[in-house]
């Protein structure tokens, strides 16, 4: 049996208030398309006495002097870039993603003290979220093809999890490769729903990603995947 053969679709989920960033809470953020190679945008003024017109180029990150000290003597209007850094640009689409873990340590008095001493990104709340993609409904287009999404069903890839559809959602598959930090909570960058994954399939999930990070596995995970394996497609 596959993991929807374990688990019923009625199993998989639970209802929460859209207001409280659980973990295995669905949500909807932006998320970067990574690319192999880094694009840089090369921002430079346009004219030297003037710090609100620029002049720019989009490149792959490959020259030697990349993210090496440069001259910026010269800043510009709402960027504060150092002479070691870039400004990257990336894609990016906004998509469904799981709530893998809703908060860190945040100390108050150590707040005030950063923040007097202009260091405020040193303790900032955060989520790390697990982003989700489709699976492909046609013969060709976007989205997992079905082959691959049998072997994920079977919990064969330790990077991708299998979510069936539910009301906000067609079938997804999470992946744990491109989980991301989304700082804060403000509604541009994260949108939750009342959707969450249910107590039992979230401790699935994060088994999964600790296996995923580590290559070690626990009792139970161990056991849903011998089951599960049963229903591998013949090669």
């Amino acid at each position: 049996m596959s993991i929807l053969q374990l688990y019923s679709k009625d199993e998989f989920f639970t209802s929460v208030k859209p207001t409280e960033f659980k973990n295995g809470q669905f949500c909807w953020v932006p998320t970067p398309i990574l690319d192999k190679i880094p694009r840089i945008l090369d921002i430079q003024r346009n004219l030297p006495e003037e710090h609100e017109e620029v002049r720019f180029e989009l490149r792959l990150a490959n020259q030697s002097d990349d993210f090496k000290r440069r001259d910026r003597s010269l800043p510009i209007k709402y960027l504060n870039l150092r002479s070691n850094e870039e400004l990257l640009a990336q894609r990016a689409k906004k998509r469904p993603a799981i709530i893998l873990s809703s908060g860190v340590e945040c100390f108050f008095d150590i707040e005030k003290l950063l923040k007097s001493k202009g260091k405020k990104h040193h303790q900032e709340d955060c989520l790390f979220v697990v982003p989700c993609y489709n699976i492909l409904k046609e013969t060709y287009g976007p989205g997992f093809i079905p082959e691959q999404v049998a072997l994920i069903q079977c919990l064969m890839y330790r990077q991708f999890f299998y979510i069936p559809d539910s009301a906000h959602f067609s079938e997804l598959i999470a992946r744990f490769d491109r989980i991301h930090v989304v700082i804060d909570r403000s509604p541009t960058s994260i949108e939750p729903t009342d959707l969450c994954l249910a107590e039992e399939i979230f401790n699935l999930f994060l088994a999964m990603f600790l296996y995923c990070i580590s290559g070690k596995t626990d009792k139970n995970l161990d056991t849903v995947k011998e089951i599960v394996s049963e229903a591998l497609p013949a090669s």
